[in-house]
C-alpha cells in the first residue's frame, strides 16, 4: 500500500510522522527547560521585592595573572586592555555567592538593582578583561533615590598579583607572582548611613612562575597564566572564608 505520489509506504509514512512529532515534542521540552533555567539564574538579579539592593559590584582581575605573554616597549607602560574574560556561568556563580553573603551577613534577601539608561537598558560595568562587565554600576545616592530598599549594598572584589624578588641576569629575570583576593562589602540604610563594612584579603594561593626577557626593543614577560575557573575558585574560597570568619566572630 502506498500513499499518493508513491514515495512512501503507509508504514514508512506513519514512522516518519512519529519521528517528526517526537522531534517537535523534544524541541518544545528543551526550549521550556532552557527558559526555566534562564529565569532561575536571573531571579536573584531582578528581584525588586528583596529588602536589600546590591547597587554596585566592581570585579577587577590583574592582567599580570591572566596574560601568558606581555610585551612592553621601552619607557612605556603595558596596555590596560586584557583579553581575559569570565564566562557568563562563572559570573552567575559569583553573583549567587554575593547574594548568599548578603543573606548571611545582613540576614536579608538581596537582588541586583540597576541604574536605567535613557534607552531603557540597564547601566552595567564595562568588560575590559581587567574589569569584569555586566554587573550593576550605580552611585549610592542614585540607588537610594531610585529604589525603595531597607539596605543598599556595594561590593568590591580585587584579584591581584604581587611579585616576589627577582633573580637572574640583566636580560633574563625569574620571579614568582603571589596571587591575592580582596573582598569588601558595605551596606547603607535609607539615610545613607553605613551600617555594615567588612573586608578580607587572602594570600594563601599557589604562586605562579614568571620569566622576563629584556632587549633594546622590548621587554617580554612570559607567565604561567591562570584560567577563568582558577580565578573563580580563588574568589569563591575568599568569600567562603569571609563568611566563616564572620560566623566565628559572632560566637
Amino acid at each position: 500500500m502506498y500513499v499518493s505520489g508513491g514515495q512512501f509506504s503507509a508504514a514508512e509514512f506513519f514512522y516518519h510522522e512519529q519521528i517528526v512529532n517526537l522531534n517537535k515534542r523534544n524541541f518544545m521540552r528543551t526550549t521550556f527547560l532552557f527558559l526555566l533555567l534562564c529565569c532561575s539564574l536571573k531571579a536573584y538579579s531582578q528581584d525588586n521585592s528583596a529588602p536589600a539592593g546590591v547597587f554596585k559590584v566592581r570585579l577587577m582581575v590583574d592582567k599580570e595573572l591572566t596574560s601568558q605573554v606581555m610585551i612592553t616597549a621601552p619607557n612605556q607602560s603595558t596596555n590596560a586592555f586584557s583579553s581575559f574574560r569570565l564566562p557568563l556561568n562563572l559570573k552567575d556563580s559569583i553573583s549567587a555567592l554575593i547574594m548568599h553573603t548578603v543573606k548571611t551577613q545582613l540576614f536579608t534577601e538581596a537582588g541586583y538593582i540597576y541604574d536605567v539608561k535613557s534607552n531603557g537598558s540597564n547601566r552595567t560595568t564595562l568588560e575590559t578583561g581587567t574589569f569584569s562587565g555586566g554587573f550593576p554600576k550605580m552611585t549610592k545616592r542614585r540607588a537610594i533615590f531610585s529604589y525603595e530598599k531597607e539596605l543598599y549594598v556595594k561590593v568590591k572584589i580585587k584579584v591581584q598579583g604581587f611579585k616576589g624578588p627577582s633573580f637572574g641576569t640583566t636580560y633574563v629575570q625569574y620571579t614568582n607572582i603571589h596571587p591575592s583576593v580582596k573582598f569588601k562589602m558595605k551596606a547603607f540604610d535609607v539615610e545613607k548611613r553605613k551600617v555594615f563594612s567588612r573586608k578580607i584579603r587572602l594570600f594563601d594561593f599557589e604562586k605562579i612562575n614568571s620569566i622576563q626577557f629584556t632587549n633594546p626593543l622590548a621587554t617580554i614577560t612570559n607567565t604561567k597564566a591562570l584560567n577563568p575557573d582558577q580565578i573563580y575558585q580563588m574568589i569563591k574560597h575568599t568569600i567562603l572564608v569571609f563568611n566563616e570568619e564572620a560566623e566565628k566572630n559572632k560566637r
